[in-house]
């Protein structure tokens, strides 16, 4: 034996004693002798909890212990409430300080050029983004949960940002001839100055709007309604979205001037009057954008390259390489061609303008307006909470903390509100630039802090060296930072090998997105995926289920071969709660699989067209002869979650109208919340209440409760034994 162990290798060595411990495994078998358990003589003999659990109940107890708070408590509260007090306690300055400096300049270098560029596509002034990239970023710092998020402009909110204030200002337009429109007297007119300014107050009061119901949603612990939001759904939304952006961006790389539009169909309408307009380009305006695009498409490859490579690094090398600023570096070259070569003059190239020095005097934001932007607002609150609870949910995984979701929508509703007072429009989490953040060594809401006081430093003294910026740069600035979000469509092959329905979500809602608009579109996507899941809820899969031979474990007769049905008993499976949704395609499920109907049996009984007997086949209603007579029908509930009126009202029928056809109906592994619905059933119809002695705690106990008493041929592969005591044998 030993000579031949010392020929084998280790590969052989190894393989032999996965062989035994499998052999070993496979011999092991599990022996159980207890009683057969209905819930009624399980709950005489242990001691089962009967509280409430129920909705109300839940509630009720849950303000009885907000409304209790104790000293301890109410600091933990506070704590809870400005997270700055914790992380700046446990803050280790020697070590984490050098990483959150050098994240918070990497960060403000490439914070500045995109803050700007959105803020155009928003359709305010670009100064405005530079605000927006200060007042919100220092309160998150104070009040947000995660360490590195990056609060700022996003382009899909901007985007939805200059389709809401389009759409506000055209309705009011259309409404000076009537008479009826608030702003009759500004937009009857007005300079461009003036419809400037307008639009700086629509992105303020939308900014409020957004704030205060974020905030609301926070104060009602709502986080989680972002659960509806699917992950195919946001990224079919943010895709579309992205197309709607990379569209509104052509006219600046091409530079020509065109009419903003909203509503349906204005992708199509954008293009149509592109390629009309397309002998008005500056060829300025093409040639820098061409070349602003190949160095920042080149650069950005350049440092997805590196940050794949610094991933692949082991932990504590050192040595980490930041991105190179592209961003940056191109408007600093673009803005001093365009000033030493006079664009603007000599070859009318649009550019950024004045940018004036200084920060914003605290006003109150205007609320003119306010109930049409009511719906936009909410769109962006959602949208926005999404995107950055996302991204600072993954982030959080990865560096092993937690972020709490309803502390978000505080912090973010919070910073909305600020903001609006200081001119900031609504904002979210850049994706690119909270990549950035972390990559280049952020560790803690410091570096969002210094950040924002370098854009304070652009604020107060260096804007106006951007007044000379070429637009079209900014245009390529938003088009490479799209990369990302456009690169989702390659989510669509696999949706479509893993998840048909997932995959029709993504790709309606972006369809919806791109042919309805931003607003309406993520309307439309949500509605697809709701009516994804009442589908699927009113049409469950359902099945018979077998027992596997010498086990108590109970499978799916049509899929699974050595599952075999027990005579005289049906298993009936239904993959969903039971509800008014699903009421009759549970019943009707049940007479298909069972295939026995009462109903028609006792009508053709009254009729004398079968004996008393009743002996039925397995897959139709009608009887013939040789065949075993089932005696009952076993519910499994251990899909049902919960169960309401209609769906005990359902069951309730069900079996008094097995009991007339002498077939009794059982169920097996109800939950708590669905065995109160049914014990609550006595009220309404006490004489077809279900009680706990038709309720068992295992398949295995119904089926064991039920079994004939002779078997026969067709029983043996079931080995059972029924006594006062069941026994069986399981292997494993």
């Amino acid at each position: 034996m030993a000579g031949d162990m010392k020929g084998r290798s280790d590969c052989d060595l190894d393989i032999i004693s996965m062989q035994c411990d499998n052999e070993a495994r496979y011999r092991k078998q599990i022996t159980i002798t207890r009683p057969i358990f209905t819930e009624e003589t399980f709950q005489e003999g242990y001691r089962i909890s009967t509280s409430d659990s129920s909705a109300t109940a839940k509630l009720r107890r849950s303000c009885t212990s907000n409304l209790s708070i104790s000293g301890h408590g109410l600091c933990l509260a506070v704590l809870k409430f400005f997270p700055i007090i914790g992380w700046l306690k446990e803050y280790n300055w020697r070590k984490d300080i050098i990483g959150d400096v050098i994240s918070g300049l990497t960060t403000a270098v490439m914070r500045i050029p995109q803050e700007m560029a959105y803020a155009l596509l928003a359709t305010v002034p670009a100064v405005y983004g530079l605000y927006s990239a200060f007042f919100p970023v220092i309160l998150y710092a104070v009040l947000g949960t995660s360490k590195h998020i990056s609060i700022g402009t996003w382009a899909v909110v901007s985007i939805m940002i200059g389709n809401a204030i389009d759409a506000v200002i055209d309705v009011e337009l259309s409404n000076i001839n009537n008479g009826t429109s608030e702003m009759a007297e500004m937009t009857s007119g007005i300079s461009a100055e003036d419809n400037t300014m307008l639009r700086v107050q629509i992105a303020t009061s939308l900014c409020l709007l957004v704030g205060i119901i974020q905030t609301l949603m926070g104060v009602l612990r709502l986080g989680f309604v972002t659960n509806y939001l699917s992950e195919p759904l946001v990224r079919g939304f943010t895709t579309g979205a992205a197309v709607h952006v990379f569209t509104s961006q052509f006219p600046k790389l091409l530079g020509i001037k065109t009419t903003r539009r909203t509503g349906v169909i204005t992708l199509v309408y954008t293009y149509i009057e592109l390629f009309t307009k397309l002998k008005q380009t500056n060829p300025c305006a093409v040639i820098m954008s061409v070349l602003a695009l190949m160095m920042l498409i080149l650069i950005a490859e350049m440092n997805d390259l590196q940050a794949h490579k610094s991933w692949c690094r082991r932990e504590g090398r050192k040595g980490k390489k930041l991105p190179i600023p592209s961003e940056l570096f191109v408007v600093i070259c673009a803005t001093l061609a365009s000033f030493l070569g006079r664009f603007e003059s000599r070859y009318n190239l649009s550019v950024v303008g004045d940018i004036p020095t200084g920060v914003p005097v605290p006003t109150v934001p205007s609320l003119r307006g306010s109930m049409s932007l009511f719906g936009s607002a909410f769109a962006m609150a959602i949208v926005g909470f999404a995107i950055s609870i996302s991204m600072a949910q993954l982030f959080a995984k990865k560096h092993e903390y937690e972020v709490e979701a309803n502390q978000e929508l505080i912090a973010y509703g919070s910073c909305h509100i600020f903001g609006s007072f200081f001119r900031c429009f609504p904002h979210a989490t850049s994706m690119s630039r909270t990549a950035v953040q972390e990559g280049s060594g952020g560790k803690t809401q410091l570096a969002g802090i210094i950040s924002a006081l370098v854009v304070v430093v652009i604020l107060l003294r260096l804007g106006p060296l951007f007044s000379q910026l070429p637009q079209c740069i900014l245009g390529a600035i938003i088009v490479v930072a799209l990369r990302g979000i456009l690169r989702q469509i390659k989510d669509l092959p696999l949706l479509w090998k893993v998840n048909n329905v997932d995959f029709a979500i993504w790709l309606l809602t972006f369809l919806c997105v791109c042919l309805l608009g931003v607003d309406l579109g993520l309307l439309c996507g949500v509605g697809i995926a709701l009516v994804t899941i009442v589908l699927r809820t009113q049409i469950p899969n359902s099945s018979i289920i077998g027992a596997i031979p010498n086990t108590d474990i109970y499978r799916d007769v049509a899929r699974v071969p050595d599952a075999r049905e027990i005579p005289g008993i049906k298993i009936f499976c239904f993959s969903s709660s039971l509800c008014f949704i699903n009421a009759d395609n549970f019943k009707n499920s049940l007479f298909q699989k069972v295939g026995i109907n009462p109903q028609k049996l006792l009508i053709a009984k009254h009729k004398g067209d079968i004996n008393k007997k009743l002996e039925y086949s397995h897959c139709d209603e009608e009887p013939r002869n040789n065949v075993h007579q089932v005696q009952t029908i076993i519910i499994d509930c251990c899909m049902f979650n919960y169960i309401d009126t209609v769906g005990v009202k359902t069951l309730q029928t069900l079996i008094t109208d097995y009991d007339k056809v002498d077939i009794r109906v059982v169920l097996a592994n109800c939950k708590e919340t669905v065995r109160q619905s049914l014990l609550k059933s006595a009220t309404l119809n006490k004489k077809e209440a279900i009680g706990l002695d038709r309720m068992y705690l295992t398949l295995h106990d119904a089926v064991a409760d039920h079994m004939p008493s002779q078997k026969d041929d067709n029983f043996k592969h079931v080995e059972v034994k029924i006594q006062n005591e069941i026994s069986y044998e399981t292997g494993v």
